[in-house]
């Protein structure tokens, strides 16, 4: 007859004993890290005035994006999908401040050409 060790049972349930003790430490770091990283992201003030800037808008709600693609992202033509799901503040010298809803292909292709300057 066989010793413990060698039953197939036993086997797999220490394996999976030591594979959930690996991936709730690896999960446990990488919540850590991210924490982190999050937390620097939001102190850089760079970093806050784009997110002050840009706001998300609920998915329910579908509305047009008015984004002037010519102008805004003249590189990227024709990525535009038309359904707006963040809202863009700009400021307008006649009308102030304006927010703009945006695609999202829109307000990539924005960010990216905004990144290059």
């Amino acid at each position: 007859m066989s010793g413990d060790g060698d039953d197939p049972i036993r086997q797999l349930g220490a394996a999976w004993h030591a594979a959930t003790a690996v991936v709730a430490e690896w999960a446990e770091r990488t919540s850590a890290a991210t924490v982190e990283a999050y937390r620097k992201l939001v102190s850089d003030p760079a970093i806050r005035g784009v997110f002050d800037g840009w706001h998300i808008s609920p998915v329910w709600t579908r509305r047009d994006c008015h984004c002037h693609c010519e102008s805004s992202h003249p590189d990227d033509e024709g990525v535009c999908d038309g359904r707006a799901v963040i809202t863009r503040r700009l400021t307008s010298d006649l009308d102030g401040d304006v927010d703009v809803p945006l695609c999202a292909p829109c307000a990539v292709a924005q960010g990216v050409a905004e990144q290059t300057r």
